[in-house]
């Protein structure tokens, strides 16, 4: 008899399903977890309720790529773990033959899929992963923490690309999950000056808990004006992670010369910048840089390492971060909710 499990099925936009299903057949390459904890991402609310799937992803699909969870059975080749194992997943799955894979920048492979999104994820009680995935946590690492392992690494990807130095200012535009763990690996890499630029007061309020030393209220006053009042050369690096035009290009005159910006927000929109913008990234030698995903050589990369050792050693926590923990049948209701904005939330993470 075919083993069973519950799961939440996406059947189309606004069709979220809390079904029994198959549980995964694995392959002798392949592990399979039994999931513990599962985070909504903001990308996970188009695919679910606004947009729909896009490229080679079809109906229906278990959403789920930030997630932790325990070994339940292994395929015959698997040597990395063990049943009982307490893990985590990167969930990016590379082609492996395009160049950008072959270069060991696995985060911009022309043809990857990601758990969650082009294959089925974790909203479920289990889900089936390659080996090569699967990181073991530190003993110090709980489930519920381990669960935020993934955004923490896009954030620290981000971050790194910023070259801050111990003493340097930065400022993080946008206080969402990961501007927060912006705000902590801005600490971690030693900034001493750690400028939280948002529009909520509650979010502003966390950001000062993670470890920035001043805020922005952009809403109440001009933030570029502001910043400069704070530190008038500038700051030594922006990390944009908001995704929005507007920060994007206040970014452009809240950096000091020679400074460094960030794009890790995803914007889905045009960036018209203006004369002044446009002269700043001239005549101040500024470095703009994107950054996409956290995957780097050996897979899955630093990124993953480090957020994991600095978690585990509770140098960088999640768990301030969340704002609810719900359960695996109402997920459908709270997709639906958080795209249409009719709850604050900052965090959602759904315990199976």
């Amino acid at each position: 008899m075919t083993e069973k499990m519950k799961a939440a099925v996406l059947h189309g936009i606004g069709d979220i399903r809390f079904e029994t299903v198959d549980v995964p057949t694995i392959s002798e390459d392949d592990v399979l977890i039994r999931v513990k904890y599962v985070g909504i991402c903001g990308s996970d609310l188009p695919r679910s309720m606004i947009s729909g799937l896009t490229g080679n992803t079809a109906y229906p699909l278990i959403l789920g790529h930030e997630f932790s969870g325990e070994v339940a059975r292994v395929g015959a080749n698997i040597k990395k773990v063990k049943v009982g194992d307490r893990v985590t997943v990167a969930p990016l799955v590379p082609c492996g033959i395009c160049e950008f894979c072959r270069e060991g920048d696995y985060g911009l492979c022309d043809h990857y899929a990601i758990i969650g999104t082009r294959v089925d994820g974790a909203m479920a009680e289990y889900v089936k992963v390659p080996e090569a995935h699967v990181l073991k946590l530190p003993d110090t690492l709980d489930y519920q923490t381990a669960a935020g392992v993934e955004p923490s690494t896009i954030a620290y990807h981000g971050s790194a690309k910023a070259e801050i130095m111990p003493g340097d200012t930065v400022a993080v535009l946008g206080c969402g999950p990961i501007g927060q763990f912006a705000v902590q690996w801005a600490k971690v890499f030693g900034a001493s000056r750690i400028i939280a630029v948002d529009i909520f007061e509650d979010k502003l309020a966390l950001a000062c808990e993670l470890g920035a030393t001043d805020t922005i209220n952009s809403k109440e006053c001009d933030p570029v004006e502001r910043l400069h009042e704070l530190v008038e050369l500038g700051a030594d690096a922006v990390l944009e992670t908001a995704g929005s035009k507007f920060t994007q290009e206040q970014s452009l005159s809240m950096v000091k010369k020679h400074g460094h910006i960030v794009f890790i927000g995803i914007s889905h929109g045009e960036l018209p910048l203006s004369a002044k913008s446009a002269e700043n990234i001239l005549r101040s030698e500024i470095t703009l840089r994107g950054s996409w995903n956290s995957y780097t050589a050996p897979y899955p990369g630093r990124a993953w390492d480090a957020t994991l050792d600095f978690m585990g050693k509770g140098d960088v926590v999640f768990k301030p971060m969340i704002s609810h923990v719900i359960q695996l049948e109402e997920a459908g209701e709270y997709l639906s909710r958080m795209a249409n904005r009719k709850i604050p939330f900052n965090k959602v993470l759904i315990e199976i």
